[in-house]
């Protein structure tokens, strides 16, 4: 029996950042295992020390490995210690981190000797008759390559040359033909308190269009998993998931009628084994009505509650184009978790056209039209995308810089080498129309739209003054100002922030190569001098350790503009200050989970609560006041300690939890105390 390693490695170094399980390992090891029977033995890995110490006292024939973003150096670092110990080892990789012109798939494979052979495109059938052509030869590669023959999707290179062999049609009946590497038991070891499991319904565009690649056009039609199977796989998961989330790796969940099932599925599961509490997935953009039925199912499970993608340009028009509209993306959030309702936006920052008056419009249009949280990230040049052509790059004058991914970088021992790795792409930090000081100040905007908008965190507050008739874009306009005006400490916060993303950026890749070779280098990543994700680094640290301030620029704000238009009386001015206290017990100190205050208000914040608080406060006055607990019940308190027993309860994995569940998850309820 020959093994095969399959690894989709994380970087270990601080946290765990891509932290689902190798469900497309999984895929290609079931596949293989499935028409080869007893002629390979498929191993997965996930975690890099795992994989270093099976190497240490083992010899696969082939060393499979994927390629994101986000672990191309590391395994890049795998496969060059794996030819100098080990060189009959046949490497080879797959995944969409790879250039998409052939002229830059050749020079990727110079660059990378150490890859043996590239799979592009989809990989089950592509890696299984790779591994009989390699058996044919003895798993010799240099042999099998110097037969020059035919390997749909495998691409290579052979005495100077590269040979990039056509793509095979993408198969469409999945079930019968990828078993799933779920109910095989290869996903088995990934049942543990740090990875969450990663289900996958369909592949594919919903929309059955065609790509083109090599001037050959393919049909890209969505494909679905019965009904029976992703039920299956859900039963076996259920019982032996130890965290508390499930990803669904579906560009469009909801666009098949079976996705309600699904839905169903998933709800009961949460009934019967108190599983998933957290369901993170895309939902399809043209199925209103089934969407809005699914988030019902769902209730308070649901973890995103609907979103919808967005650039800068023609935002609204985007929406649209997506047949979605926005009242039904609030409908669908309201449906399924009232008023913990969450939508989301996400906008790009620095697109071919941008300008700094465009994205604050954007993200204004968005705020006043209801959305939520306002994801805005930065544009990446992603190998394998038309935006990082040269083309593309000459037409816009993209002005570009290079840093290390966040969380995606430490020292690992492979074989008898303690290497420093380090995970970089490009940003483009300025164009044609947004020059690189517009860029910046957009980038300053984004971080008080992530303090102050996201995360429902001064809803209270805010829904007052939409109440009065005050916008909201125009509440978060007048914090960017105060935060600017005032100074202090969250001017010191925004001047940090500012200084620590241009610490982090480089003029090229090869600079921050040599950064992290030098002496020290990776210890100054690991030691958190290097390496964060800025946006939600300092939205963190704000939040933790500067919540009072926070409050006081937002009542402050509200404040002015309800004083502007003549709406401020005493009564008013009391109920912001019960108000305020109201928020200082639910949202600070949120990393203790034992905190409990009891407080005396003049308000009825619990009938307030129900409403959303956009409510005349006059019209809930309790003049003789009222005793009111905040605290976590005790199931809440309980959840939480599992889900950060998975990211830590230090700042980096606050930050961490926050990202990749909500911050909304930490925040405290308000209860009537019985006198």
């Amino acid at each position: 029996m020959n093994t095969v390693t399959f690894a989709d490695l994380v970087h270990t170094g601080t946290v765990i950042d891509a932290d689902n399980s190798p469900l497309a390992i999984g895929y290609v090891a079931a596949y293989a295992k499935k028409h080869l029977g007893a002629a390979i033995e498929p191993r997965l890995f996930k975690y890099p020390e795992k994989l270093a110490e099976f190497l240490n006292t083992e010899t696969p024939r082939i060393a499979a490995f994927s390629n994101y973003m986000w672990n191309e150096q590391i395994s890049l670092a795998f496969a060059r210690a794996i030819k100098r110990h080990r060189p009959g080892i046949v490497t080879v990789f797959g995944g969409p981190n790879y250039p998409l012109d052939p002229t830059e798939q050749r020079a990727f494979l110079r660059r990378n000797p150490e890859i043996d052979f590239y799979i592009d495109g989809e990989g089950e059938s592509a890696f299984t008759r790779l591994f009989e052509l390699l058996a044919d030869h003895g798993f010799n590669s240099n042999a099998l390559k110097s037969a020059r023959m035919t390997m749909p999707n495998v691409h290579y290179l052979h005495d100077g040359e590269t040979v990039l062999n056509p793509l095979m049609p993408r198969k469409l009946n999945l079930d019968d033909e990828i078993p799933s590497p779920y109910l095989m038991g290869l996903m088995d070891e990934f049942f543990d308190n740090k990875l969450s499991p990663l289900v996958q319904t369909s592949r594919g565009c919903p929309y059955s269009c065609t790509f083109c690649h090599d001037g050959i056009s393919y049909m890209n039609k969505t494909r679905r998993f019965s009904q029976d199977r992703v039920r299956a796989e859900l039963d076996y998961i259920a019982p032996r998931v130890k965290t508390t989330a499930i990803t669904l790796a579906d560009l469009n969940w909801g666009m098949f009628p079976e996705d309600i099932d699904t839905a169903r599925d998933l709800a009961r599961h949460r009934e019967v084994n108190d599983w998933p509490h957290h369901i993170a997935v895309a939902t399809a953009k043209n199925q209103k009505t089934r969407v809005i039925e699914m988030a019902k199912i769902l209730g308070s499970a649901w973890r995103l509650g609907a979103s919808i993608q967005s650039s800068n340009q023609a935002v609204l028009d985007n929406i649209k184009r997506t047949n979605i509209g926005i009242d039904a993306i609030v409908t669908m959030a309201k449906a399924s978790a009232g008023s913990n309702a969450s939508t989301y936006t996400e906008i790009i920052l620095g697109l071919p056209g941008d300008t700094k008056e465009r994205h604050f419009r954007s993200v204004f249009d968005m705020i006043d039209a209801g959305i939520q949280d306002m994801m805005t990230y930065q544009f990446i040049m992603l190998p394998g995308t038309e935006a990082a052509t040269r083309q593309s790059r000459e037409k816009y004058r993209y002005e570009t810089r290079f840093r290390v991914l966040p969380r995606c970088f430490g020292k690992y021992r492979i074989f008898d080498e303690l290497i420093p790795i380090a995970e970089m792409h490009e940003v483009c930090v300025g164009n044609a129309t947004m020059p690189h000081a517009d860029y910046l100040e957009c980038r300053r905007f984004n971080l008080t739209l992530a303090i102050f908008n996201n995360g429902n965190i001064f809803d209270e507050v805010l829904n007052l003054a939409a109440f009065f008739g005050v916008k909201r874009s125009a509440i978060i306009a007048r914090i960017h100002d105060i935060v600017g005006e005032r100074g202090g400490v969250l001017g010191a916060l925004y001047a940090a922030y500012e200084a620590d993303e241009a610490r982090n950026f480089w003029p090229t890749a090869e600079a921050i190569d040599t950064f992290v070779h030098q002496q020290g280098g990776i210890d100054r990543y690991l030691a958190g001098e290097y390496g964060a994700n800025q946006i939600y680094r300092f939205r963190t640290l704000a939040i933790l350790d500067h919540f009072e301030e926070l409050l006081e620029v937002v009542f402050a704000a509200v404040r002015d503009e309800l004083g502007r238009l003549s709406l401020m009386d005493i009564l008013i001015s009391r109920y912001l200050d019960d108000l305020r206290r109201i928020l200082l017990a639910c949202k600070s100190r949120l990393g203790d989970l034992g905190y409990v205050n009891n407080l005396t208000v003049h308000f009825d914040f619990i009938s307030l609560k129900q409403i959303d608080f956009r409510g005349d406060p006059r019209s809930f006055s309790i003049p003789e006041g009222t005793l009111l607990a905040v605290a976590h019940n005790e199931t809440k308190r309980a959840v939480l300690q599992r889900d950060l027993a998975q990211y830590g309860l230090d700042s980096e994995g606050l930050a961490h939890f926050i990202h990749r569940r909500s911050v909304r998850e930490l925040y405290r309820d308000i209860r009537v105390e019985l006198h």
